[in-house]
């Protein structure tokens, strides 16, 4: 069995990370955007295989401390 799976990192507060979404537009790119140290997000996992699709799994901390999603 072969099981296709990722995660995604969500913020609370928002913002598009610019890093993973690329938006064209007539403003210009390189503005400086304050935003927070540590914004509260929320992170998704979810797979897929052959037999269907796993998930989706939403994690989140109180604390701000990362979390990760291991098998």
């Amino acid at each position: 069995k072969i099981i296709f799976s990722d995660e995604a990192h969500f913020h609370l507060d928002g913002l598009v990370n610019r890093q993973n979404c690329r938006i064209w537009g007539s403003e210009n790119p390189r503005v400086i955007v304050e935003k927070q140290m540590h914004p509260q997000r929320v992170i998704v996992w979810c797979g897929f295989w052959a037999g269907g699709i796993i998930g989706p799994f939403f994690f989140e901390n109180a604390a701000g401390q990362a979390i990760t999603v291991n098998g």
